[in-house]
């Protein structure tokens, strides 16, 4: 697998859109939720891991997506 940006061997994987990326290209690292959980208090808790590999073409949304359509 190549990198997104430019064609060379890739090293990673973006963990938000799945683009591959060169060690080069590692740069951007943002932090990655892992999930969502209502803690003892009632008071919304997240594990999240820092440092997680972004390609900085994608755009992860700041905010939860509401998705009724799911229910």
């Amino acid at each position: 697998m190549n990198c997104f940006h430019c064609d060379k061997s890739a090293s990673g994987i973006c963990r938000f859109c799945g683009r591959a990326l060169c060690k080069d290209h590692m740069k951007n690292r943002i932090p990655y939720i892992i999930t969502i959980f209502v803690g003892d208090k009632q008071v919304p808790k997240a594990v999240a891991v820092a440092d997680a590999l972004y390609c900085g073409v994608c755009k992860p949304q700041p905010e939860p997506i509401e998705m009724p359509e799911l229910y």
